[in-house]
């Protein structure tokens, strides 16, 4: 049911904006453009929420100080406290969490191109593998743990041993072209060897920081002190953890994510204006 609903549409969304462009990377940024406009609304929700709770941080810090060896009275007051603002504890929480399937749907689309974009089973991948091997492609076996690996070790050799397959059912794959700007999107940055492709995890890396900086900035100054030190934790480990998974997945998926990272970069902004101008109509109304 979850790759019907989710995977697949995503799937044939990519697919189509691969067919209208013809390009693997163009097609991946429309594809993020259009993921992140389905989530939006939900991650709307979730900015609104927070920026509620961040209106309370001095009156939370008020309580902080007071009860701060209470812990129990502590929870006590700060739920006491939203109740009567009327803000939800888990309001930013929820959109995040349907969020969240939806991300890993549209990692798997990216990370399988041929079978989400190109249309091609399992058996198929397996026989092009096979061609391609007799060729002198080194593909690995698919396993139990990382089928995935097989296809991309199809996608990435598809450039150098693709002559294999003509004349048979998979010629048309000769055509497809996954390098972006010089970059072979279907390939794995090394961490041995420099390479033009360590400019995708070096660019997920400064977006992810970039992107982040913003979205803690619309949080403003006046926070608890635990909620600071969870901002100064993911000023740190987003980014790094950025950089590493570039490092361990297609540069496709790479580039999916820098993208995701530029557009959360510039939305952030405007949603906090948004909100924090709705919110000071409704304190002007109510003098």
């Amino acid at each position: 049911m979850y790759t019907a609903l989710i995977v697949e549409p995503f799937g044939w969304i990519l697919r189509q904006c691969y067919n209208l462009i013809g390009s693997y990377g163009v097609a991946i940024i429309i594809f993020t453009i259009i993921a992140k406009l389905i989530m939006l609304p939900f991650q709307a929700k979730s900015k609104k929420s927070m920026l509620q709770m961040n209106r309370l941080q001095p009156k939370l810090k008020e309580i902080e100080k007071k009860y701060k060896d209470d812990k129990e009275r502590y929870s006590l007051e700060v739920q006491k406290l939203y109740k009567k603002e009327g803000v939800s504890m888990f309001g930013g929480c929820l959109p995040l969490l349907i969020t969240f399937p939806i991300m890993i749907g549209l990692y798997s689309v990216v990370r399988q191109p041929l079978t989400h974009i190109f249309g091609l089973d399992a058996a198929q991948i397996s026989a092009v593998a096979d061609i391609l091997r007799g060729a002198g492609a080194n593909i690995v076996e698919a396993s139990a743990k990382s089928k995935y690996m097989l296809e991309i070790g199809v996608a990435s050799n598809l450039r150098e041993f693709g002559h294999a397959l003509a004349g048979t059912d998979f010629a048309a794959l000769t055509d497809i072209d996954f390098t972006f700007l010089g970059i072979d999107l279907a390939a794995i940055p090394n961490f041995k060897y420099i390479t033009p492709l360590w400019l995708i995890p070096v660019l997920s890396g400064v977006t992810a920081w970039a992107s982040g900086v913003l979205m803690r900035r619309g949080q403003g100054k006046a926070m608890t002190e635990q909620a600071a030190q969870t901002n100064k934790m993911m000023n740190l480990m987003m980014p790094l953890m950025s950089v590493w998974i570039a490092f361990v997945v297609p540069a496709g998926l790479g580039l999916y994510w820098i993208i995701s990272n530029v557009l959360t970069a510039a939305q952030e902004p405007l949603l906090t204006a948004y909100y924090n101008k709705k919110a000071e109509k409704k304190q002007e109304e109510k003098k």
